[in-house]
């Protein structure tokens, strides 16, 4: 008898898949966990060495960076133009309604900045420090309304078990996932101890691997 490491089914005979929640199942004679870590990469023991430059391939291929970096830098321009005009006097009147559209645009821009850069050192602290456990991709799919450098980013859905509970996340990537990255394959999931809601998957999908 087979039985799927994901949902717990269980098959008289042995198939690919598992028809419930269509996780791979293990190979007759050899145990999930065998068969699991002989086919991922197992992330090397904490702590793992970071490329400097990772935060900003984090940053830098995040739709919400970009929209940032754009309200920002429009931003910055009209008030720059909207104090310059007002210390004219001659324009001051042009020079408010510029100032005041820039302060706005500022205001948008910063926060948000502020809070993705949050969220990349988030994400670099999970894949330094995380703890390992294997999870299963639960969907994958491509957003069409966002653009980043002219492609359309991909979402990739996970879940995992631990004490009982099952937690979910996401990684958002520029890059086609590939054949180890579809709905119902398993994944190494990286979380933090005492705060499992801060997770990831590994290998991570713009191309950190640990050392």
């Amino acid at each position: 008898m087979t039985t799927c490491p994901w949902c717990g089914t269980n098959y008289p005979a042995f198939q690919g898949n598992c028809d419930n929640c269509g996780g791979a199942l293990p190979l007759p004679g050899m145990s999930p966990s065998t068969q699991l870590e002989e086919r991922l990469q197992i992330p090397p023991p904490a702590p793992r060495q970071m490329p400097r430059n990772f935060i900003w391939r984090l940053l830098f291929t995040d739709g919400w960076t970009i929209m940032a970096l754009v309200f920002t830098f429009i931003g910055a321009v009209f008030a720059l133009i909207g104090v310059a005009l007002t210390i004219s006097i001659v324009a001051a009147f042009v020079g408010l309604p510029f100032a005041g559209i820039g302060v706005l645009f500022l205001i948008i821009g910063v926060p948000i900045l502020v809070w993705r850069y949050q969220e990349a050192q988030g994400t670099m602290e999970v894949l330094r420090l995380g703890y390992p456990v294997i999870g299963l991709i639960t969907s994958v799919h491509q957003n069409y309304n966002i653009q980043v450098n002219g492609r359309y980013p991909w979402s990739i859905l996970y879940q995992f078990e631990l004490l009982g509970l099952v937690y979910e996340g996401k990684v958002t990537t520029l890059s086609q996932p590939d054949l180890s990255q579809q709905p119902g394959k398993p994944v190494y999931v990286l979380y933090l101890q005492g705060d499992p809601e801060r997770n990831a998957i590994y290998p991570h999908p713009y191309g950190y691997y640990g050392s």
